[in-house]
């Protein structure tokens, strides 16, 4: 049984690691109502397997071989709790949009650093200066024909799309003026 405790660790803390870096757009369309199938979520799945293979392998490793019914009730036990836990937390903040930011097209004009290359057709991130405040954002390019983006260090943001902001390279000519108006205004 350890080595299934083990390998549910490993996924799920390679999962959990993975979120952390990896793109965080997960919102797909949670407006409706709901369900009961709502807590079997990617999300909480990650969370129950690095809970289940967390207290399934210490506890494996430090009690007796004749205790494994009781581990497993264990390990299974913690898994869903921390995962039901994180699904209800979630769904609580998608409910009352707590984790929105309040006037996305505030950053509309501003100018930001490319920290994550912007692939073409995809997404990258970008770091912006509002007020005295740096923000990471979510990127893609307005232009989807518009040459290489994964070579841009600075962009504009022309456009924002559900937390998303949708730039362009400094040096395009048609957009030097909204980043010079924008800046006179702070």
């Amino acid at each position: 049984m350890f080595t299934l405790y083990l390998f549910a660790l490993l996924v799920g803390g390679g999962l959990l690691a993975f979120s952390l870096v990896g793109d965080s757009d997960s919102d797909s369309s949670h407006d409706h109502a709901p369900s009961a199938w709502q807590w079997l979520s990617l999300r909480t799945l990650t969370y129950f397997l690095f809970v289940f293979g967390g207290v399934g392998a210490v506890l494996a490793r430090t009690w007796h071989a004749a205790a494994a019914p009781l581990v497993l009730l264990l390990a299974v036990v913690a898994g869903l709790a921390v995962g039901g836990a994180a699904s209800a937390a979630f769904a609580y903040l998608r409910r009352t949009d707590s984790g929105n930011r309040s006037a996305d097209d505030t950053f509309v004009g501003l100018t930001a650093r490319v920290t994550l290359p912007i692939t073409r057709g995809g997404k990258g991130k970008v770091m912006v200066q509002r007020g005295d405040r740096t923000f990471e954002l979510l990127a893609r390019s307005l232009d989807v024909d518009a040459g290489n983006p994964s070579r841009w260090k600075s962009v504009i943001i022309v456009e924002m799309h559900r937390g998303t902001a949708l730039v362009s390279p400094l040096d395009d000519p048609s957009y030097k003026e909204i980043s010079s108006l924008s800046q006179s205004q702070e």
